[in-house]
C-alpha cells in the first residue's frame, strides 16, 4: 500500500506541475498528514469496526483546470478528486477530463480494506467459552472504472468502457469432515474484468445509448489446517474412537463470462409528455473444478464405517440468464397535476449440475473388521426460473396552495418453478415446485410548508396473497413523518419519526416484525461564530419466526430484539483564521446483543496563511459488549495535517 500510495501522489503533483503553464486556470486544496491509533482491549473488534491504521494519509485533494488558449491541446478542462488514500481503509481517486467537440474522459479508482475478526460471529464454540472467533476476513479491493465518450454532443457519440476489479486476502474458516469441524486456513484471490463498447445519440427530443459489453472473472480460493487444529471442535469421540485431523488441503478454481447488453432511450412524445426506457441483459456461464485431500482418524455415518484418508474432487458448470425491461410515462395533465405510469418486467434463469466424486481409504466398519477403500460419485442438476412482472401508477397534485398530494398504486407478480436435484434435498417435504406470488402496493403522501415550517407525512402497504421464501411477508406497513422548522438563522429543527410492521402467519413460518424509530436534531447558532447540535433517537425492532435447527432438523421459536438510544452533542466555534470544535455521541442497545459505544472528538483548525493551514484530531472510542467482555475496547486516534490550497 505504501508503494501504492506513493505512486499516487506522484502522479497527483505532476497533474498540479502540468496544469499550470499557458493560459490555463487552476484551482486546487491539499490535505495530507500522519495519523496514530492506540488501542487496549480488543484490536480485532476495533479493526472489524473501524479499521483505521497509522500512517500517512491524503485526507483530500481537488484540482480543477481550465484551458482557454487556443491551438492544439490535450484537454480544456480537468478535474482530480482524491480522499482516504494511505492508512484509511476506504480510498478514492476521480479523473475528469476532456476537450469541447472532441470527448470526455472519467476514471475513478477505489481502494477498500475488509476485516472481519469478531470473537462472537459463526463461532460454534462460543457457549463452550472459547472466545476466538473461527471464521476471519482480511480483504483488500482495488477496482478502476474508466468510461469514455468521442465527440460529445453530436449526433452519434461512441462510448468505450473499461472495468477491473481485484479483491484478495487470507483469512480462517472451519470445515466438517469425518463426524468433527476443523478450523482452517483460507486464501482467496479473485480478479474480474468488463469491456463495454456503445454508442450514444441525439435523435431530436431523444436521447439515450446501447452498450454491449464482456465480463471476465478468475477465482482461486484454497484451504489448508490450522497449525494445531486437528484435534477438531469437538473433544468426544464417535463410537469409542477420537476423530482427529492430521492433514488437508483443498483448492477450488473458478472461472466465467457474461456478455452483458444496456441499452437506455429518454424524450418527448408530446408537449409535457415523456418517455423513458431501460433494458439490461446478461449471460452468465461459468466452470468450478475443486480438489480436496484429508487423513487421519475419522469416521462416516454415510458409510457406517471408519476411515483413515479421503481425496475429493468437484466438477461445476452453472449458466444464468436475465433481462429486465421497463417503461415510464411521465405526463403533466394539467397545470399542477402530475401522472407517472410504468410497466416493468424481469426474467431470471438458473441451470447448473455437479459431480462429485469421493475415494475414502483404509476404511473398516464399526465392529472393526472388512477392510477396503470405498468410492462414491455424486450427480446433481438444478434449475430454476423467476419471472416478475410489475405495473405501476403514481398521480401528484401541487395546485393547492401549500399544500401537495400524492398516490401511487402498483402491482407485482412473481413466478418461480424450481427444479432441485434429489441429492440436494435434506429436509422433508422436498424443494421444489411452481409457486406464484402477488403483491399489491399502495402508497400515499402529503407534505406542506408554511413559512419555516415543513411538514411531511408517507404511507405504503404491501398486501401478498403467498410466500415464496420462508422470509416474504404477506402485509408490510410503513407510516413516516418528517418536520423541519426554522427559525431564521437561530434554530433549526429538525424530528422524523418511523414505524414499520409486517406479519407472515402461514402455520410454520409465525412471522412477525415491528420496527420504530424516532429522532430529533436541533441546531442551535446564537451568533454567527457559534454553532451547537443537539441529537437524540430510539430504534426498536422486534422479530420473530420459526426457524429449523441445523444440527436436528427441529422446528422452534426464534426471537430477535433491538432496543437502542443514541444521544449526541456538539460545538464548534469559528473567528477568523481560527476553528475549534468537539463532539460526543453515545450510542447504547438493550437488545439481543447488548453495548455501548462512546465516542468522543475534537478538532483545531487553523489557517497560518492564504494559502497554509494546520488540523490536528482527535477522537475516541469506547467499545463494550456487556455479555462477551472479551470483545471490549478503547481506541484513542490523533491526526495531524497539513493543508495547501490557492
Amino acid at each position: 500500500m505504501a508503494k501504492r500510495f506513493a505512486y499516487i501522489v506522484g502522479l497527483l503533483l505532476i497533474a498540479c506541475w502540468a496544469s499550470t503553464g499557458g493560459a490555463q486556470t487552476t484551482q486546487f486544496s491539499l490535505e495530507l498528514g500522519y495519523q496514530w491509533t492506540s488501542i487496549s482491549g480488543n484490536e480485532d473488534v476495533f479493526r472489524s469496526q473501524v479499521n483505521e491504521q497509522p500512517g500517512v494519509l491524503l485526507r483530500s485533494f481537488s484540482l480543477t483546470s481550465f484551458d482557454s488558449s487556443s491551438g492544439s491541446k490535450l484537454f480544456d478542462r480537468m478535474r482530480i478528486d482524491a480522499a482516504g488514500l494511505g492508512a484509511s481503509p476506504d480510498g478514492r481517486l476521480l479523473v475528469d477530463a476532456g476537450l469541447a467537440g472532441a470527448y470526455n474522459l472519467r476514471l475513478v479508482y477505489r481502494h477498500g480494506e475488509y476485516f472481519n475478526a469478531l470473537p462472537d460471529f459463526a463461532n460454534p464454540l462460543l457457549g463452550s467459552g472459547v472466545v476466538l472467533g473461527q471464521h476471519t476476513m482480511n480483504r483488500k479491493t482495488d477496482s478502476m472504472d474508466l468510461d469514455v465518450e468521442l465527440i460529445p454532443g453530436h449526433t452519434l457519440t461512441p462510448l468505450v468502457g473499461y472495468r477491473w476489479v481485484h479483491t484478495t486476502g487470507p483469512g480462517q474458516t472451519t470445515y466438517h469432515i469425518g463426524q468433527d469441524e476443523f478450523q482452517l486456513n483460507d486464501n482467496f484471490s479473485v480478479t474480474s474484468q468488463e469491456v463495454r463498447v456503445g454508442l450514444g445519440f441525439h435523435l431530436g427530443t431523444f436521447a439515450g445509448s446501447i452498450q454491449q459489453g464482456w465480463r471476465f472473472f478468475d477465482q482461486t480460493d484454497t484451504t489448508s489446517l490450522l497449525a494445531g487444529a486437528g484435534g477438531g471442535n469437538n473433544t468426544k469421540p464417535v463410537l469409542g474412537q477420537d476423530i482427529t485431523l492430521s492433514s488437508f488441503t483443498g483448492s477450488a478454481n473458478s472461472s466465467g463470462t457474461t456478455p452483458i447488453t444496456t441499452a437506455y432511450v429518454s424524450g418527448m412524445l408530446a408537449n409535457r409528455v415523456r418517455l423513458v426506457g431501460s433494458y439490461v441483459r446478461a449471460d452468465f456461464k461459468s466452470d468450478t473444478t475443486g480438489d480436496e485431500l484429508a487423513s487421519g482418524d475419522l469416521a462416516s455415518f454415510k458409510l457406517a464405517r471408519f476411515y483413515g484418508g479421503r481425496s475429493e474432487s468437484v466438477q461445476s458448470k452453472a449458466e444464468t440468464e436475465s433481462w429486465r425491461g421497463d417503461a415510464r410515462v411521465e405526463a403533466e395533465l394539467l397545470d399542477g397535476i402530475e401522472l407517472i405510469a410504468g410497466y416493468a418486467k424481469q426474467h431470471r434463469a438458473l441451470d447448473g449440475w455437479a459431480t462429485i466424486s469421493d475415494l475414502y481409504t483404509d476404511t473398516i466398519n464399526f465392529s472393526g473388521a472388512d477392510p477396503k477403500d470405498v468410492s462414491t460419485l455424486i450427480n446433481a442438476q438444478t434449475a430454476m426460473t423467476r419471472d416478475d412482472e410489475a405495473v405501476e401508477a403514481k398521480v401528484t397534485v401541487r395546485n393547492l396552495g401549500p399544500v401537495q398530494l400524492w398516490a401511487a398504486y402498483s402491482k407485482i407478480n412473481q413466478d418461480v418453478n424450481v427444479t432441485p436435484d434429489a441429492a440436494e434435498i435434506v429436509v422433508p417435504g422436498g424443494q421444489g415446485g411452481s409457486y406464484s406470488r402477488d403483491v399489491d402496493r399502495t402508497s400515499a403522501g402529503v407534505s406542506a410548508v408554511f413559512s419555516d415550517l415543513r411538514l411531511g407525512l408517507d404511507w405504503k402497504k404491501d398486501d401478498a396473497d403467498a410466500a415464496i421464501v420462508r422470509t416474504d411477508f404477506l402485509n408490510l406497513e410503513r407510516w413516516r413523518a418528517r418536520l423541519n422548522w426554522t427559525a431564521g438563522k437561530l434554530l433549526q429543527l429538525v424530528g422524523t419519526a418511523e414505524q414499520i410492521t409486517g406479519d407472515n402467519p402461514t402455520p410454520g413460518i409465525d412471522e412477525d416484525l415491528t420496527v420504530k424509530h424516532y429522532a430529533a436534531d436541533l441546531v442551535v447558532t446564537p451568533v454567527e461564530a457559534l454553532m451547537v447540535r443537539l441529537g437524540y433517537g430510539v430504534y426498536k425492532a422486534d422479530s420473530t419466526i420459526i426457524i429449523r435447527r441445523p444440527q436436528d432438523f427441529v422446528l422452534e421459536p426464534w426471537l430477535y430484539t433491538e432496543d437502542g438510544t443514541s444521544t449526541d452533542a456538539a460545538v464548534s466555534y469559528k473567528h477568523g483564521r481560527f476553528a475549534v470544535g468537539a463532539a460526543y455521541t453515545k450510542f447504547k442497545n438493550t437488545g439481543n446483543q447488548p453495548l455501548n459505544l462512546d465516542r468522543t472528538n475534537a478538532y483545531v483548525d487553523v489557517d497560518l496563511t492564504s494559502t497554509w493551514g494546520v488540523i490536528a484530531q482527535y477522537d475516541k472510542r469506547k467499545y463494550e459488549q456487556v455479555a462477551l467482555p472479551i470483545a471490549n475496547y478503547d481506541a484513542n486516534w490523533y491526526g495531524f495535517f497539513v493543508r495547501w490550497r490557492n
